[in-house]
């Protein structure tokens, strides 16, 4: 299971990550001098075996976190971590109570289709029992409603002295054991296990020896080592020569697993975030696609041609919105959108999205992608509505 952070900045989601697992994701300089995360952080720890404690063998469950940045300017950065998680940790701090990024955050998380998380209440030993009950109220106002309605409340605290013991730590890892056991349980009826392989590239590095490496979660299908694959940005193939799977070497890498990639007949400087590394057959370049659009509550309305930065996988484009179905789509309500790219995307029907104001400041929505290969005339006839409305019920029930 992979486990993503969420949470205004300065709420304590990196310390308590490790707190959690003892790994620090801040691992720039930047990030250490200033004291915020800037980039995705990754952290992971072994699942035991139900019962077992300390010493006793980990099973091959592992427990992935990904940390994200909580400045606003980060926002993309933290919405290519979060299109790839299966849980959200919701951080907030005892003495701020829910902010401005938390509620974007939550947003987030809930437009990808996250329907599983827990709630850390944060630096709980600078505040009273009458501040912590206020705080708690105030979460429950602002999941009620949402999936995430019933997510168990943690009230934490850890002293700097202390790295990975503190108030409420031990029961929140606990937990968390518990809930990725359960994940991997019911892992092959709800992951998308077949299907052709697509990693969405959200790191790349090289290691001395080895050369270039990409990490990212795996969208769909599995990979093994030798297999060849195609980068999507340059359309050349490149051979696996070794995989890591939720930070361990691997024999194969599978759909909702964090992977790293050991790659030949590419260089680093040819990779970039929100590139893909697939299966030849499911890149299929497109710059139109259409989609079911949901508007946040307070956004905007939503009028022809209108600009938006648009968020699949780890990819940040931008784009402009048609709407098909009216002139304007009215904020809190839903229907189907033409999306126009400036350049190429890689998608497939059931994708999700998120979609950030012309200036990149504010998420205003999101959605699911219905035909990834969009045609620019007849968009809005009775022929194409009534396809589009079979594909919105195939992608709805699979």
């Amino acid at each position: 299971m992979i486990i993503g952070t969420a949470g205004h900045i300065d709420h304590g989601k990196t310390t308590l990550v490790r707190a959690l697992t003892g790994v620090d994701t801040d691992r720039l300089k930047e990030e250490k001098a200033r004291g915020i995360s800037i980039e995705l952080g990754y952290a992971y720890i072994p699942v035991p075996s139900e019962g077992g404690q300390g010493g006793q063998a980990a099973t091959a469950n592992v427990l992935g976190f990904i940390d994200v940045p909580g400045h606003e300017k980060f926002v993309h950065t933290m919405a290519a971590g979060a299109s790839g998680i299966d849980h959200a940790l919701l951080v907030v701090a005892a003495d701020d109570g829910v902010m401005p990024q938390t509620r974007e955050h939550l947003a987030i998380a809930l437009l990808f289709g996250i329907t599983q998380g827990t709630v850390a209440l944060t630096k709980c030993d600078r505040v009273d029992a009458d501040r912590i009950a206020a705080v708690r109220a105030e979460v429950a106002a602002l999941l009620a409603g949402t999936p995430l309605r019933d997510a168990p409340v943690f009230e934490t605290a850890i002293a700097p002295e202390v790295d990975a013991a503190g108030l409420g730590i031990d029961a929140l890892r606990e937990h968390l054991f518990a809930q990725a056991r359960a994940w991997e349980e019911e892992a092959t009826e709800r992951r998308r296990g077949g299907g052709l392989f697509r990693l969405a590239v959200d790191r790349v590095f090289t290691l001395p020896g080895r050369g270039t490496v990409v990490t990212g979660t795996v969208f769909g299908g599995h990979v093994l080592a030798g297999h060849t694959l195609t980068h999507s940005a340059t359309g050349r193939g490149v051979r696996i020569r070794s995989l890591h799977a939720q930070n361990r070497a691997a024999e194969v890498g599978r759909a909702g697993q964090r992977v790293a990639l050991n790659l030949a007949g590419i260089d680093k400087h040819e990779i970039a975030r929100g590139d893909w590394i697939a299966d030849a057959r499911v890149l299929q370049p497109t710059q139109r696609i259409d989609v079911r659009l949901r508007l946040l509550p307070g956004a905007p309305p939503l009028g022809s041609w209108a600009p938006l930065h648009v968020h699949l996988g780890a990819a940040h484009r931008q784009a402009h919105a048609v709407p098909l179905q009216a002139d304007a789509i009215a904020p809190d309500t839903e229907a189907r959108v033409q999306l126009v790219f400036d350049a190429p995307v890689f998608v497939v029907p059931g994708d999700r999205f998120i979609v950030r104001n012309a200036q990149g400041t504010r998420t205003v929505g999101g959605g699911v992608v219905l035909d990834p290969l969009a045609p620019e005339r007849r968009r809005r006839s009775a022929e194409r509505m009534q396809w589009l409305a079979a594909l919105d019920t195939l992608v709805a029930t699979g």
